[in-house]
């Protein structure tokens, strides 16, 4: 028996001695277990380790960097706003550990020879810049992060270490061998121990008396009391072997298993975003004080597309009619207050989302909605296009909560709704257009009907990209809300006009314009281009509604 309990101590104590012994030694005092130093490729700026690297959560990942020249970055976000960090540089991406103990992975991107800025992002989570080695411990927990290492100089040497720190992971690997320890220690005590010894001396079995029985009988007795005391010392001290070992585990935190997404999304308004104070002065004031001045160029730090473009021609004619008659420029801006907000969440850039807003203080002030963009991370949010809407505008069709990101229904939808928009436009008939709102008196505007004059020609397109006029390169945008889709709808308008005879000709009323559109005085045929903004809803049967509309001149050229 002694020997079966022997060799099960020396079994079920190698294994944790083993074990133990090994885990101590790869993490050390300091509880971390670190691959062996990665040199980035040649070429390669940055090294990525995306969310999913170490799918454990209660434990800190440890990236550092050196670069052997130029300063470098160490910074963790949320994996949108780093995969557009680093999306126009050479970059290496963590895939695993390698069989030689390194990282291992795949070099994505091209070339850039552009010394990096590495002061400009402002998003990081945690982040540590600067010469020599820069280091970063980021705690993991279910919420998506990724870590990247970035060389400011092109050509840079970049050597990065990446590991991960499980708390009191030193103290369980010791206490797991020290227990493994014991074990195999008791084993082999009780394999060494030898049995209780007969008596000295030459009697036989036949000449011992009833006295000598009792004798011998006493003194196994007693080895037997001997052998029970060091069993329950061994037991005893290979049960507090044990025991500590399991208090020593049960008192620290153990890691999980990580529950993230595989594709990781980010809101395109964050809750930090929207909670940090605006800074002063306001980009968009300082764009407007800018374009008063005679920069128009300066509306392009806060607009783009279709509404840059509609801003910059107004500051034009504005401009040319103070240098006329000395009418100031108004470079004022006012603040706006959100009635209403459709915030979608993104797996990648560009983001977008859209509010219906109004005049800060002002109750009487007509709503406006906006649809603002941001095309990569180091961007700044730009309005796209904005549109007054009828007072009592509701873009939510249900929960606000509800994500909003349009689906492949909701693309569909909204080029249903783009269709019969253009084609109500160019031809009048509304088709299945139900409401349609301020778009009738857009329309009239659009063919000076007021003038009484020949409509040649009405060209109505997509702004911008016209085969993906809701891709990147296009205006448009859809959100998903209950029982259909919202729309905002950029278009490109382009009309003709000819006077109903040669002694009745036409002209711009503003002369400021006609210099500016290259048609200045009486004509016979006017040339009229504007960018048609228009809200719609359109619901799941696909009746559209008008919920707004405006057309803004721009330059015909």
């Amino acid at each position: 028996m002694r020997r079966v309990i022997a060799l099960l101590c020396l079994v079920l104590g190698t294994v944790p001695l083993l074990l133990g012994t090994a885990a101590a030694a790869v993490v050390g005092p300091d509880d971390r277990a670190d691959l062996r130093p990665l040199a980035a490729p040649a070429g390669v700026r940055a090294v990525v380790v995306p969310h999913d690297l170490v799918p454990l959560s209660g434990v800190t990942l440890h990236v550092e960097a050196h670069a052997d020249r130029g300063d470098v970055l160490v910074g963790a976000a949320h994996p949108v706003d780093v995969a557009s960090y680093v999306s126009t540089t050479r970059r290496f991406v963590v895939l695993r550990a390698g069989t030689d103990g390194r990282p291992a992975g795949e070099v994505r991107g091209r070339m850039d020879d552009a010394p990096g800025d590495l002061t400009s992002a402002t998003f990081w989570a945690a982040d540590d810049r600067g010469a020599g080695t820069r280091e970063l411990d980021v705690v993991l927990t279910d919420d998506p992060v990724a870590v990247t290492a970035v060389a400011a100089e092109p050509g840079a040497r970049l050597d990065v270490v990446v590991g991960v720190e499980v708390a009191s992971a030193f103290l369980v690997a010791t206490a797991t061998a020290v227990t493994g320890g014991a074990l195999v220690a008791v084993g082999i005590f009780l394999l060494r121990r030898r049995g209780p010894q007969g008596s000295p001396g030459g009697v036989g079995s036949d000449e011992v008396s009833a006295s000598g029985r009792g004798v011998v009988g006493r003194s196994r007795i007693a080895a037997a009391a001997h052998v029970a005391r060091r069993s329950r010392v061994t037991g005893l001290a290979s049960v507090v072997a044990v025991a500590t070992a399991m208090s020593v585990t049960g008192c620290v935190a153990r890691p999980g298993v990580a529950i993230r997404p595989s594709e990781p999304e980010r809101l395109a308004v964050t809750d930090t975003e929207r909670d940090a104070p605006d800074p002063s002065p306001h980009p968009y004031s300082v764009a407007a004080a800018a374009a008063a001045a005679g920069d128009p160029a300066a509306w392009a730090a806060v607009l783009s597309g279709p509404e840059l473009e509609a801003q910059q021609f107004e500051t034009r004619v504005e401009l040319a009619r103070a240098a006329q008659d000395g009418t100031p420029v108004d470079g004022s801006t006012y603040g706006l207050t959100t009635l209403e907000e459709l915030n979608p969440s993104f797996a990648r850039y560009p983001l977008f989302h859209v509010e219906v807003t109004r005049k800060e203080g002002d109750a009487t002030a007509p709503p406006l909605l906006r649809l603002s963009e941001r095309r990569d991370v180091l961007d700044g949010w730009h309005v796209l296009a904005e549109t007054t809407v009828t007072e009592g505008t509701v873009l939510h069709r249900g929960d606000q909560d509800a994500p909003h990101a349009p689906q492949e229904a909701d693309l569909a939808r909204a080029q249903d709704g783009l269709a019969a928009v253009q084609h109500y436009v160019r031809t009048g008939e509304t088709g299945p257009i139900a409401e349609l709102g301020a778009l009738d008196d857009v329309r009239s505007d659009l063919l000076l009907g007021d003038l009484g004059a020949v409509v040649q020609s009405v060209t109505v397109d997509p702004w911008g990209d016209r085969a993906d006029p809701f891709g990147p390169g296009g205006a448009s945008r859809t959100f998903a809300v209950e029982g259909g889709s919202v729309a905002v709808l950029s278009l490109d308008a382009d009309v003709t006009i000819s006077s109903m005879s040669a002694d009745d000709p036409l002209r711009f009323v503003d002369p400021v314009v006609a210099d500016l559109v290259g048609q200045p005085g009486w004509r016979t045929a006017l040339r009229v281009r504007a960018v048609v903004i228009v809200a719609v809803a359109v619901s799941s049967s696909g009746s559209v509604t008008v919920l707004g509309a405006s057309a803004k001149p721009v330059d015909g050229a």
